[in-house]
């Protein structure tokens, strides 16, 4: 399979099967093709993403190929790595009814939506869900379709430690229903014993691998410095009508690493926004020195770039040339260099954000979900990246459900309606 505007193909000759009953998980690093296979299967490549498809698919011994990405939809459930791109009625109930109606008749999973977490949300407004929330509702939207056959593309980006449990655990119901499931994803071992079988994507092909374990990432060396470079008195935050925490009090010092973590829908991401400066609290402040606020690099990548290539973005932020090169080489981009950022896979996007903020060189700042889309040598690499420059006197605050991520912070904060707590290590 060879996108437009490529010369080698990014998927070479792949044959392989997935029997009923079976949960297959799909990793690799970021790049090597794990979304744009999944994009095969339920047709939106080549029919909506241009590109040279050779071979066939087939589904109960049925060819696929001739049916587009709609007469594909009832045949088999989706849940791409935007949720938020497949959610597109006012609220939950009625985007979960529209995949009854889809689907018609399946089995009773207890049900789904109320397994993933998403019966107290039925009411909510889709827009006014976390990024975690509208994973959970995709996700049951999508595993609706079971028994049919499943794709799910990083399925627990998003999620908290409940949300990735509660998943594993349905996704191990639909197995011995019958069903199947293809799942990419980074993070293998946040679905546990579920997944039966380990598939890994290498210079576009297949083979038979291991479980992904968690990155081995080590604690920083440097202590903070006396600076406090931010704080937050005070602070308290409504959204969609409700108030998500109790006021909050936060200093984060010169050459510190935070990080962040809470359950989904608890208001980090809002919490960050307000930091930055990009929304407004109900009461409190919050400043650093010189009232300036942190830079905020936010979970949604492509909200984020702006020029026509990959190296066009760093120029944009004022660097020389040679910066430019060493940058893109630090982060793995020199080889997409001449690329449109739109044309990246969601790592390639994310590390691409990270090479322009790194380039920015901003006293202070909060990264929101950083290791979506990243392999777990990405992860490590970002992370010691964060410490040389945290030692260098940058400070970091890191929101992540990702806990491992903690190993490399000074602090580790949890976020509940009841406000900030420390994380005894």
């Amino acid at each position: 399979m060879t996108p437009s505007g490529r010369r080698t193909p990014v998927l070479r000759g792949l044959d392989f099967t997935v029997d009923p009953g079976e949960v297959v998980g799909l990793f690799g690093r970021s790049g090597s093709g794990k979304s744009t296979l999944l994009r095969v299967l339920n047709g939106l490549t080549p029919w909506l993403v241009p590109a040279e498809v050779t071979g066939g698919i087939e589904l109960g011994g049925e060819p696929l190929d001739d049916l587009d990405p709609g007469q594909r939809a009832h045949l088999l459930g989706s849940c791409l790595d935007r949720p938020e791109a497949q959610l597109f009625l006012p609220t939950v109930r009625q985007e979960l009814g529209a995949a009854k109606r889809l689907y018609g008749k399946s089995r009773d999973q207890g049900p789904v939506e109320e397994r993933l977490g998403v019966g107290p949300l039925l009411d909510r407004r889709v827009v006014d869900l976390s990024s975690g929330e509208r994973q959970r509702v995709a996700l049951a939207a999508a595993l609706l379709a079971a028994p049919r056959p499943v794709v799910l593309d990083e399925p627990t980006a998003h999620l908290d430690c409940g949300g990735a449990a509660a998943l594993a655990e349905v996704m191990a119901d639909v197995s011995v229903a019958g069903g199947a499931v293809i799942a990419a994803e980074h993070s293998g071992w946040r679905l546990g014993s579920a997944v039966n079988r380990w598939m890994e994507l290498e210079d576009g092909r297949l083979d038979r691998g291991d479980p992904p374990a968690p990155p081995a990432i080590s604690p920083p060396e440097h202590q903070p410095g006396d600076c406090v470079v931010f704080e937050a008195r005070g602070l308290s935050v409504t959204a969609g009508g409700r108030r998500l925490f109790e006021p909050i009090n936060l200093e984060i010092r010169e050459g510190e690493i935070v990080v962040l973590s809470g359950d989904n829908g608890v208001g980090k991401s809002t919490l960050a926004q307000v930091m930055a400066g990009h929304a407004a609290a109900d009461c409190g402040s919050c400043h650093g020195p010189g009232n300036r606020r942190p830079a905020l690099m936010m979970p949604e990548a492509e909200l984020q770039l702006f020029a026509s290539t990959v190296e066009g973005e760093l120029r944009a932020c004022d660097a020389p040339i040679g910066e430019v090169a060493r940058v893109l080489r630090r982060h793995r981009l020199e080889a997409l260099a001449a690329r449109t950022p739109w044309s990246l896979s969601r790592g390639e996007r994310q590390r691409l954000v990270h090479a322009a903020h790194d380039v920015l060189q901003p006293r202070v700042l909060i990264i929101d979900e950083p290791a979506q889309g990243l392999d777990g040598q990405d992860v490590v690499d970002f992370m010691e990246l964060v410490v040389r420059r945290a030692a260098r006197g940058r400070a970091y605050l890191i929101i992540t459900h990702r806990t491992e991520l903690a190993a490399a912070a000074h602090r580790h904060l949890r976020l509940s309606q009841n406000g900030l707590e420390e994380v005894s290590r």
